[in-house]
């Protein structure tokens, strides 16, 4: 199974943040035979493999934004809460799944028609003013269906390839990609088609988009020499990305709100990518990544990845020759070293 298979995989499993338990289960099934593998209490999921004297610990979250049922209302609609980074625009027209003991229950956020509307000047309609509707007209037959107060709920999720399958598009490209890739990097050391100079941590972390809390405790237990968080890189902005570009390469992220890279570090990276014939577009973006609990904590860490446009939206979408690229240059990386 290639990137592309797990990525597809990966997406349709739910994981809003603090509910990571089955995103988990799936990667161990996809490389507990590869190493030795540990979970934290808080839930990240860690593999290691081969020995040295310095290590590099590479980190992808496993955690989607998403909603959480707060509560039930007498008609039977589901009140919620946002978790994570989720623009208001995109709510209204969704289709949902509330994820319950009982198993999965369909539904939809509903919108006032046009003919409804009396108002001209249309605004952006607040979360908490907003529900999910499953098709019932009682608290009770909600409750029956077993929708219950913090039961995770997640967006639909199509997949759709465009330009000929150069591009996916998808919800919970960020971060079930870099997953995907750190997957894709276990089989490749433990094959003996990548041969590191460092002892190699690989780590999928929890509640990345709530303030990188998996990290944080992650940070604290391994002391890794190097760190890298694999994640995405939002595009495009000519005031904030310049000119970074989907389908130009993968990205260093040498500055975001949470970390700034070491310019010794970075400069190794780049001379490392075009050394190896890759092509990498160094950039400030914004939001942050895991690797800023590893720097505060004294790791020598930064941040790779990918183009992605429309983040943390339902339509994220990657070129996946950057992914390749990607894959390249930490196999690189690894074998060449910092």
């Amino acid at each position: 199974m290639g990137f592309l298979e797990t990525l597809r995989e990966l997406v349709q499993v739910p994981g809003v943040s603090g509910y990571e338990h089955r995103v988990r289960e799936k990667i161990h099934g996809l490389v507990g035979d590869l190493g030795k593998t540990w979970t934290d209490t808080m839930g990240n999921l860690v593999l290691e493999l081969g020995e040295g004297e310095e290590s590099i610990l590479l980190a992808a979250h496993m955690d989607e934004l998403g909603l959480l049922v707060t509560h039930i209302e007498k008609d039977g609609t589901v009140r919620f809460r946002k978790i994570g980074g989720i623009d208001d625009r995109i709510l209204p027209s969704q289709h949902v799944t509330i994820h319950t003991e009982k198993g999965d229950v369909p539904g939809v956020i509903g919108i006032t028609p046009p003919h409804l509307q009396l108002e001209k000047d249309l605004k952006v309609v607040p979360w908490n003013q907003l529900y999910i509707d499953v098709g019932v007209s009682s608290d009770e037959e909600a409750r029956e269906l077993g929708i219950d107060i913090l039961d995770p709920v997640t967006f639909h999720k199509p997949w759709s390839l465009l330009n000929k399958g150069r591009v996916v598009s998808t919800r919970a490209i960020d971060d079930r990609f870099g997953c995907a890739v750190l997957v894709e990097v276990a089989k490749l050391i433990a094959g003996g088609k990548v041969e590191p100079r460092y002892k190699v941590y690989l780590a999928w972390t929890t509640q990345e988009e709530v303030g990188l809390r998996g990290a944080w405790a992650l940070a604290h237990r391994v002391n890794p020499t190097y760190m890298a968080s694999i994640d995405t890189a939002t595009c495009c902005s000519p005031v904030v990305t310049g000119q970074l570009k989907p389908g130009a390469g993968p990205v260093l992220r040498a500055v975001d709100n949470s970390a700034i890279v070491d310019p010794v570090l970075g400069k190794r990276i780049v001379s490392i990518a075009r050394n190896s014939g890759i092509p990498l577009q160094v950039v400030s973006v914004g939001g942050g990544t895991d690797a800023a609990a590893f720097q505060r904590v004294a790791a020598k860490a930064f941040a790779l990845g990918v183009p992605v446009k429309y983040t943390h939206s339902t339509t994220e979408y990657i070129y996946v020759e950057d992914v390749e690229k990607l894959i390249q240059l930490i196999s690189a990386v690894l074998e060449k070293g910092l």
